[in-house]
């Protein structure tokens, strides 16, 4: 796992020497939730043209659908491709993809590594052989422009023993989650992640849902599958707005239980297709600006702002513990926070090991309302460097705590 762990945080690392065609250099940041049936396909292209795309739909999908759909945005290249996992409807047109542009336009793929037994994995692996490498719980991707995705949970978020394939495990209790924040605006994406214990599933999503926070939109998980979607995982992310890529299907996708639940929120819904096949919204895409974001032209507010690249500052509304940056890390990471209040307020923020014991008090005082920055150099409260492994951080201002986690890599 650590050699694993080395060889993504080198790639991420090394990448960003690479220059790729910057499509838009603006203040806007674009997610397009193509219409691929009954499968999946995102696309985001970051402010400064940095590009990700997570899923490719099933196959054909990549020839038919997204290839033209890149070909419109004069997109030759993909920084980053991520398979949230191995069925066919999310990963069938990724190797048309990367054969189509060429793996050497490709910076990086992203999966959940181990394998898998369908045909359709096998040509997956192939194409992306050389760019491939295994996603680690808590990395970060900075696609550039204030833009950042991180990985919420991959191969069960704890909870699961290895090996990681099917059998013994179901494959959607494996997936890669994903959380993108840009400015106040979070979007959460994570392919057919399960949401309800059965004879076949583990519910993972309520494992990742105090993890990831309020979001303004949620790409629902498994087209709106009764096993996902859960109530507490509802509950804890409270989206804005929830969009359910699906088409045709004997499922009965997307479920009447989901959809009540998105709708008591309550949620925006919007859909791709329905469960026949008819075209609903068709491709969605996402406008987001600073303060606001678009949904197929319709307009949202946002609660939460967050300090810009030039060192300006928005008055923060939320009480909010953001991910540390770079992570993994291997000397020193960044972690920014936003309090609020009209008066000073005692305020901790904490590093704690595995074992829930305290490694270093990084703030032990009062503070006022604001946003604030603070280094951790690896070092416990004795100053001596702490061993590689998994870290949590805590935040707490009275009654109001967070906690993310965070892993040092030497």
């Amino acid at each position: 796992m650590r050699d694993l762990m080395r060889k993504s945080l080198k790639l991420l690392f090394v990448w960003v020497f690479f220059t790729f065609p910057v499509v838009r250099a603006s203040d806007t940041l674009y997610i397009h939730c193509l219409d691929v049936g009954e499968g999946d396909a995102t696309l985001i292209v970051s402010p400064t043209g940095g590009t990700m795309l997570v899923d490719g739909g099933i196959n054909g999908i990549g020839d038919d659908k997204v290839l033209p759909f890149l070909d419109n945005l004069n997109l030759t290249s993909l920084d980053y491709i991520v398979a949230t996992h191995y069925h066919a409807d999310h990963i069938g047109g990724i190797d048309e993809v990367v054969d189509g542009l060429g793996i050497d336009s490709i910076g990086v793929v992203y999966d959940r590594g181990w394998s898998y037994t369908t045909q359709t994995y096998q040509d997956y692996s192939q194409s992306v052989e050389p760019k491939r490498v295994t996603i680690v719980d808590s990395q970060m991707i900075d696609l550039g422009g204030g833009t950042f995705v991180t990985c919420m949970a991959v191969n069960g978020n704890n909870l699961l023993e290895e090996p990681f394939t099917q059998p013994p495990i179901d494959e959607n209790d494996l997936c890669v989650a994903l959380k993108l924040e840009y400015h106040g605006f979070a979007f959460f994406v994570a392919g057919d992640l399960s949401g309800k214990n059965t004879a076949n599933y583990t519910d993972i999503e309520s494992s990742v849902a105090p993890e990831v926070g309020r979001v303004e939109v949620l790409r629902v998980d498994h087209h709106g599958s009764k096993n996902n979607t859960n109530q507490y995982f509802v509950d804890s992310l409270q989206p804005k707005v929830a969009i359910i890529s699906v088409g045709q299907n004997p499922y009965g996708h997307p479920t009447e239980e989901v959809i009540q639940r998105l709708e008591a929120v309550p949620s925006v819904i919007y859909q791709t297709e329905d469960g026949e096949g008819n075209i609903v919204d068709g491709d969605i895409t996402i406008k987001v600006c600073s303060d606001s974001f678009w949904v197929n032209g319709d307009s949202y507010g946002m609660s939460v702002g967050i300090e810009g690249g030039g060192g300006s500052q928005a008055t923060p509304k939320e009480f909010t513990l953001f991910q540390s940056y770079p992570n993994p890390f291997n000397t020193t990471t960044s972690i920014r926070y936003s309090v609020w209040g009209d008066h000073p307020h005692p305020t901790t923020l904490k590093v704690y090991n595995l074992l829930g014991q305290e490694v270093k008090t990084l703030v032990d005082k009062e503070q006022c309302e604001g946003y604030y920055r603070v280094l951790w150099n690896g070092k416990d409260n004795f100053d001596q460097d702490v061993s590689s492994g998994i870290y949590f951080y805590r935040l707490q201002r009275g009654d109001l705590v967070q906690t993310r986690k965070m892993i040092l890599l030497k």
